[in-house]
């Protein structure tokens, strides 16, 4: 890794270290072996320095960042070569190629007290243009890239890989209806480290490690959160252990789900040091590439194998600027056990497990930039910009990217990047539209909403108000399609970040009792949210076996017009409409029922009347 990382510095420092020869040759051929050693040494030290910055920092090898360091390495070593110059010798550049062993003349310095300093000589004087010529055109540099940057705004924005459609029919949203269910995410990502963080006392040397970050993703065809361990200390501490256990994977649908730790010992990590440290080596293996990595910490993804990987996204910059082009992205992986490494250029190649190519802070930028600027950079942003068509996403709402306003939702085996666009003044709270970015491609998907609908920051705020009682907090609003309306389900979460309850809110609504409904869990909240409308409470049963049922409630809960039961000994929750059985709404336990059922899986949804054999 140390020979790439000296390849990465030459491409920033190639001028100055260019600079910093000449002048030592320059000083050996003038007769001056001492001060030209002494450059030359100098040279080395600085190139060595340089490395160590280099090594550190990770700047962005961008076309931008390599030519304005280089001009700035000119700049300081033209001066450093100035000043070793500086002490009397001459040049004179028309024979500068002739033999070094020719006679050269030299100027003598007055040393008497009270003279006046000697001026500058002629090779002295030209490294100091030299380096004034430099760091001019370094300031000139930054302009310019700075003005491209805003130049090239609309054409940037425009090339991003965004379709349009004119309404959300097409729109991936996770559905519930009567013949399909996709179950809600419940586990925000707070939810789930603080899950892990509970169970690391099962861990052996749990005092080492911490679990900071999460990242969803498909593993056995369900939707998953996948929490790696990392050093927690000191650098001697990695000393001692030089490696981590492995990493915990939890259900992101359950709300009982528990924290899995698959143990793997995992050699290259994100803390890890020397050799092993997964973003310098993928740093490394990349930055002489037209790619630059992006500033986030790299995450890790599991293989259907169980297979740890690091995984970071890499972007191209547009033209001479340090803005993305969004047209070309790439992925390196890092297998977490070996330190294997592999670079994908072209994303159609990527492996099939790896289902999160794209972060959420490219996704954020790219829609952002989409968004805001496709019709130029004044319109947006500039004083009195007419800010035609300009949308920004909703921030706050979402659990990843800048400003947490990205979340990850499965859809038809795939994650989506879901983001809600509203207009840039802040009074208003309606949706203009959503966008879906494909987190395996990149491409975005708009969809342009049609009607009333909420904002997501809105809907949190409702849901807030709706449980002021509890003192709990609103999480994660995610967009779904029940029954055809879209429909935000906020999860409402304790101070300790436990889920405790749904809150389902209809988007195009106002926040009225008429169109928000809570539950315990996804059953009751839906069931009571179908109520609202008149609709069957449990439409997703309706398809099920008719059978006929008799037993002795256990447990009852009503929730609008919906009355929800257990039976001793019965695994599934019957509901029944009180609109169409007014008695049910006095059901208690101990009851003893007879009635006739749909079930399908573990609801169940009766047709017709309750027969309550206890009830006089």
């Amino acid at each position: 890794m140390l020979g790439l990382f000296l390849g990465i510095t030459l491409r920033f420092t190639a001028a100055g270290v260019a600079v910093g020869l000449i002048g030592a040759g320059a000083l050996a051929a003038a007769h001056r072996t001492g001060r030209a050693l002494r450059l030359a040494g100098t040279t080395v030290l600085l190139f060595v320095l340089a490395t160590a910055w280099v090594y550190f920092t990770l700047p962005e090898p961008s076309l931008a960042t390599t030519v304005q360091a280089n001009l700035m390495a000119a700049a300081l070593f033209g001066l450093i070569a100035a000043m070793f110059a500086g002490g009397g010798a001459s040049v004179d550049w028309r024979k500068f190629a002739q033999a070094a062993g020719k006679h050269q003349s030299k100027e003598r310095q007055d040393v008497t007290p009270g003279a006046k300093p000697a001026k500058p000589t002629k090779l002295g004087g030209r490294f100091l243009k030299l380096a004034g010529a430099a760091f001019a055109l370094a300031v000139v540099a930054f302009a310019v890239f700075a003005i491209m940057g805003i130049v090239d705004a609309k054409q940037i924005a425009n090339d991003a890989p965004v379709t349009s459609y004119d309404s959300t029919s097409k729109a991936p949203l996770p559905v519930v209806s009567s013949k399909k269910v996709q179950a809600p995410v419940v586990n925000a990502p707070a939810t789930v480290l603080t899950q892990v963080n509970n169970s690391l006392s099962n861990i052996p040397n749990a005092n080492v490690y911490a679990v900071d970050h999460v990242r969803a993703q498909i593993n056995g065809g369900k939707l998953v959160y996948v929490a790696p361990l990392d050093f927690d200390g000191s650098f001697f501490r990695y000393l001692r252990y030089k490696q981590v256990d492995g990493y915990f994977k939890v259900d992101a649908t359950s709300k009982s789900a528990s924290p899995k730790f698959v143990k793997k010992a995992m050699r290259y990590t994100p803390a890890a040091y020397f050799g092993k440290d997964a973003r310098r080596l993928m740093y490394a293996a990349t930055a002489n590439s037209s790619y630059v990595m992006m500033s986030n910490t790299p995450q890790l993804e599991i293989a259907e194998d169980g297979t740890p990987y690091y995984v970071a996204t890499l972007v191209r910059r547009y033209g001479v600027t340090n803005r993305q082009d969004f047209r070309h992205k790439a992925v390196v992986t890092l297998n977490a056990e070996t330190g294997k490494l592999n670079f994908y250029q072209d994303l159609a190649k990527k492996p099939s497990w790896l289902d999160v190519a794209i972060d959420p802070t490219t996704t954020s930028d790219q829609v952002a930039a989409w968004g805001a600027e496709r019709n130029g950079w004044w319109n947006a942003n500039g004083w009195g910009g007419a800010r035609t068509g300009v949308m920004v996403a909703v921030t706050g709402a979402g659990t990843e990217g800048n400003d947490n306003d990205v979340t990850p939702v499965m859809y038809d085996g795939q994650i989506y990047y879901q983001q809600s666009l509203t207009s840039a003044k802040s009074s208003q709270t309606s949706v203009m539209g959503y966008t879906f970015t494909d987190a395996a491609t990149g491409k975005t998907y708009y969809y342009r909403e049609t009607h009333d609908a909420m904002t997501p920051d809105r809907a949190q705020k409702l849901a807030k108000d709706m449980m002021k009682q509890t003192g709990w907090k609103p999480k994660m609003p995610m967009l779904y399609r029940i029954d055809g309306r879209p429909t935000w389900v906020v999860s409402m979460l304790d101070s300790s970040n436990a889920f405790r309850s749904y809150v389902y809110l209809l988007a195009s609504g106002n926040g009225t009792q008429s169109t928000v409904a809570t539950g315990s869990d996804a059953d009751a909240a839906l069931a009571s949210y179908r109520t609202l409308f008149g609709a069957d409470p449990t439409a997703a049963a309706t398809a099920g076996k008719k059978t006929a049922v008799s037993g002795t409630v256990n447990r009852v809960s009503l929730s609008g017009d919906a009355m929800s039961f257990l039976l001793d000994g019965d695994p599934v929750v019957y509901t029944a409409s009180v609109k169409t059985d007014p008695r049910v709404r006095f059901l208690m336990a101990g009851d003893k029922l007879t009635f006739t059922a749909r079930v399908a899986k573990n609801l169940g949804s009766v047709v017709g009347k309750v027969t309550n054999a206890t009830l006089k």
